[in-house]
């Protein structure tokens, strides 16, 4: 119990000075040589991409809105498997082989899409290309580890709470009124099977989390997070997540694309 309260103690805070420490968003460290050799994609909300392109390695890198990842295995039925926001990189080959895979727009805005050949024939010759291939992998595996924990270890509560975390390092802005606010691009069917839990358990975690004056929904696709560090508290994943994100939120709209 001692052990578990220091966690608390020290996620509390390191919120405490999230937003107070200038970071370089992954979005904008997509380097603007790609663009050249990018098809741009507007996206439209539940709007499908495949993932192959003409049977060749894709890479789709997400410049604006965000998207989900949804798999279906042989026999089996389907599951949201990774959530994709500005700044996020997604290879074809990242789905398993003999799965069907998609992705589907959950808000609207922007992607690249080109071939990996491209992509990787460009990081072997420019360094800006290399890093940021590398750090978007990095962060992609360091994410899904953290869902397979969460699905594997975590109750209900720190689950919900690991997602809305996540939410608001990639999507959340500073209020002028206090708080923070953050989008909520993914609709309760998805967000459930994401968490491996039932809607109704997930309607359930959110509602308790705001009679604890934690969030407060200010419209169907917005939400206000009032204190960061209690829902951070509640996340063994929190300080992990804040690392991979660089440690404060995007500041920027969903549907924003930076020039």
């Amino acid at each position: 119990m001692a052990s578990d309260a220091k966690t608390g103690d020290q996620v509390r805070t390191q919120a405490r000075g999230l937003w107070d420490t200038p970071t370089v968003p992954a979005l904008a460290a997509v380097p603007a040589a790609l663009h050249a050799h990018a098809t741009v994609l507007r996206t439209r909300r539940r709007q499908t991409l495949a993932l192959a392109l003409d049977g060749g390695e894709t890479a789709f890198i997400v410049r604006a809105g965000a998207l989900t990842l949804e798999v279906t295995l042989p026999d089996s039925g389907r599951q949201v498997a990774a959530l994709l926001f500005p700044g996020d990189l997604l290879c074809s080959s990242f789905a398993p082989p003999y799965a069907e895979a998609t992705l589907v727009v959950a808000a609207p805005g922007e992607v690249w899409r080109m071939r990996l050949a491209a992509l990787e024939t460009l990081a072997a010759g420019d360094p800006a290309v290399l890093r940021y291939l590398d750090d978007a992998v990095a962060r992609s595996m360091g994410r899904q580890v953290i869902h397979a924990a969460t699905l594997g270890q975590f109750n209900c509560e720190q689950r919900v709470a690991t997602l809305l975390v996540d939410l608001a390092l990639h999507t959340g802005a500073s209020s002028p009124g206090g708080g923070i606010v953050f989008e909520l691009p993914f609709n309760r069917k998805d967000v459930a099977d994401y968490l491996g839990l039932n809607p109704d358990t997930l309607s359930r975690v959110m509602s308790r989390f705001k009679t604890a004056g934690i969030i407060g929904q200010l419209e169907r696709n917005r939400a206000l997070l009032r204190d960061f560090g209690s829902l951070a508290a509640r996340s063994p994943a929190a300080r992990s997540l804040m690392a991979i994100s660089g440690g404060q939120p995007s500041g920027a709209p969903l549907g924003a694309v930076a020039v």
